[in-house]
């Protein structure tokens, strides 16, 4: 099962002085013990693995339209 809203944009909109920003930020995780960051839970095969990076990247793709948005509303 994939967690919702593993990701968030952080958007600074630009004025006159200078340009918009946006960057990529992680909403929740959590670390193992070698302080290794995870953004998914454990999968027990490859197909429940599959589902959690179509689901990642359904989320990114997302996110990349935001951020498109973002920059032309100050073009």
């Amino acid at each position: 099962m994939h967690l919702p809203g593993v990701f968030e944009l952080d958007i600074r909109p630009g004025d006159t002085i200078r340009p918009a920003t946006v960057r990529i930020a992680l909403q929740r995780y959590s670390m193992d013990d070698n302080k290794r960051v995870l953004i998914t839970p454990e999968c027990g095969s490859f197909d429940e693995l599959e589902g959690q990076i179509n689901a990642l990247q359904d989320e990114l793709d997302e996110l990349q339209q935001r951020a498109r948005r973002a920059f032309q509303v100050t073009v």
